[in-house]
């Protein structure tokens, strides 16, 4: 496909070079913050390499091919989220009930220490031409993208999300289900700003897009407590005896997330009445 590079692209290209002043900063020290910010650049860029390879469809491959070199990246950049997440949601209990829980942070901080580590080695050891590469091949792909397939792919897009709503909705959502939905919202909203950038009504109006993000946030809590919860459980894997302190708090976990988990489930059930019918 030939012709003038699509409008669209300039979206890709700031999330890229964003994404890469990222990437150099982290390859000097590896922060937190920095990392979080790396991963929701990439996030992006995932979504709009899927939205270029719904276009040219007959590449069956393409979405796998160019995102491959930065998915052990993306998946430790992941891990760096979930860590700092957990220990927010330690500071947090930790605050509220006056409590501390040492053995566990100090596992905890280890834990990250090793990680943050092996992250850094991997960014160090990560050619620029990775991103060079990404980025041409991106390029190439939004040349002569027409208004009209970006509608009809965008609109593809959020009907398959949709219908992975819908079959979450017909049965009260388990764990995996949730997450899903979480990363779903997230995929619909950014094609919305993409429709809109292009010139484009977006599929839902304000008042839906209010209540996703109040579900995103909902959701957001649920998943914070979710990774508490599970790391807890295997740091508790190897200790033959636990405190009443730590029994108390994986105790606490459970209970607020009935509460969440049943939270979101109404908002799930009110928001997606409405978007899927």
């Amino acid at each position: 496909m030939e012709g003038k590079i699509s409008p669209i692209f300039r979206l890709f290209d700031s999330h890229f070079e964003d994404a890469k002043t990222a990437f150099l900063a982290l390859g000097k020290q590896y922060k937190g913050k920095k990392a979080i910010e790396l991963e929701q650049k990439l996030i992006f860029m995932e979504i709009y390499i899927e939205l270029v390879s719904k276009i040219h469809f007959e590449e069956k491959k393409l979405k796998f091919e160019i995102f491959e070199p930065f998915k052990e990246i993306f998946k430790g950049l992941k891990k760096t989220k979930h860590l700092k997440f957990v220990l927010q949601e330690l500071d947090q209990i930790k605050n509220k009930k006056n409590l501390t829980f040492n053995t566990y942070e100090k596992f905890l901080l280890e834990e990250k220490k090793e990680h943050y580590n092996k992250m850094y080695d991997l960014i160090v050891s990560t050619p620029l031409k990775k991103w060079e590469k990404l980025y041409s091949d991106v390029h190439r792909h939004s040349l002569g993208l027409k208004p009209l397939m970006v509608n009809t792919a965008t609109t593809q897009i959020i009907n398959e999300e949709l219908e992975f709503f819908n079959l979450d909705n017909q049965l009260k959502p388990d764990n995996k289900a949730l997450k899903d939905i979480y990363e779903g919202l997230r995929v619909v909203t950014a094609l919305e700003n993409i429709r809109i950038d292009s010139g484009f009504n977006p599929i839902f109006i304000r008042e839906v897009h209010v209540k996703m993000n109040t579900l995103q946030q909902t959701l957001l809590s649920w998943y914070q407590n979710q990774l508490l919860t599970q790391h807890l459980i295997y740091f508790f894997g190897d200790k033959e005896e636990i405190s009443k302190k730590y029994k108390d708090l994986l105790a606490d976990l459970k209970q607020n997330k009935k509460k969440l988990t049943a939270t979101v489930q109404s908002q799930c059930k009110y928001l997606f009445d409405r978007i899927l019918n």
